[in-house]
């Protein structure tokens, strides 16, 4: 695919005969282009098809031309925004962020003063658009992949979609696991009018692998890898299982230590998305696990 040059987040793309018979909707995903930004096109009636106004099902053919106009972001809150993040990495095409617990990715309804990406665009400036590499819950901490352009977000979305990108999590969880390491299969399907997921026959099928690391009496420190990229895969997975999160209430997890999820990203690996190179960033558990596994030091099995 040939990239025509950004100028004001506006992109063309020829279509190939690799593309035929894509929806819109598939196509600017394969490209980087996260839900949140495909519900801003779309409300802003920034796609085009050969020079017509487009929606999302629109099937796309050999030969054709699609244009979008990506809206500019509102940046008026960003002066107001609380909380901070830490650069663990940059450069021209990648940022890898340490995001704090409580901080969420995106701006919604809900947080439109304190989340990563308002903060981002005060740092950057207003025409910084964020491409997640990824999700991580608004209450979990840890490391998150943004690409800077458009086309480094569609090289490491392959990349993800390959498993190239490899996220360890930190857990911390009830009970003592029989198996110290294995590999859990389930399905989730959401809960409706709630915010949770449940395992159910009909759910999205869920791969996740685990280690135990550390035991004490009713807990345990887990290393956690995902194979598929689910919402609270982990959270729901885990507490399906029988070891919901320490602190996840929403999923029964104790909260007699803290109301706060203790699941963390901490460590990312991947090829640099045009050198190649491999890359490898780890950061220490946060300060309120750390805190708490001090506190469990003397319940060590």
């Amino acid at each position: 695919m040939r990239y025509n040059d950004l100028m004001e987040n506006e992109l063309t793309f020829p279509i190939t005969a690799d593309d035929d018979g894509k929806r819109i909707k598939d196509f600017l995903s394969g490209k980087g282009l996260s839900r949140r930004e495909l519900s801003r096109l779309l409300q802003s009636r920034g796609i085009t098809l050969n020079g017509e106004p487009a929606g999302l099902a629109r099937v796309l053919s050999e030969g054709d031309s699609l244009r979008i106009v990506l809206p500019q972001c509102d940046t008026a809150h960003a002066q107001r925004l609380s909380g901070k993040a830490e650069i663990v990495y940059e450069d021209e095409y990648l940022l890898v962020v340490n995001k704090p617990r409580g901080m969420a990715v995106h701006s919604s309804r809900e947080h439109r003063e304190d989340d990563l990406g308002t903060l981002l665009r005060k740092m950057y400036g207003k025409k910084f658009v964020m491409r997640v590499i990824g999700r991580l819950d608004k209450d979990a901490a840890g490391l998150v992949l943004c690409a800077k352009d458009q086309k480094t977000a569609a090289v490491l979305s392959a990349m993800k979609e390959e498993n190239r990108i490899v996220k360890e999590y930190a857990a911390l969880t009830e009970g003592v696991f029989e198996e110290k390491e294995g590999v859990l299969t389930y399905t989730l399907d959401k809960i409706a009018n709630d915010k949770s997921y449940v395992g159910s026959p009909d759910g999205k099928p869920c791969v996740t692998r685990y280690a135990v690391q550390e035991e004490f009496r009713g807990y345990s420190l887990l290393s956690v890898w995902i194979d598929t990229g689910r919402t609270h895969q982990i959270r729901a997975g885990l507490s399906y299982y029988g070891h919901p999160i320490v602190g996840d209430k929403l999923y029964g997890g104790n909260t007699s230590f803290t109301d706060r999820v203790q699941l963390s990203a901490v460590r990312l690996s991947f090829p640099h998305p045009v050198t190649g190179k491999p890359l490898d960033f780890q950061i220490p558990l946060p300060k309120d696990t750390a805190d708490i596994l001090k506190r469990m030091d003397k319940w060590a099995i």
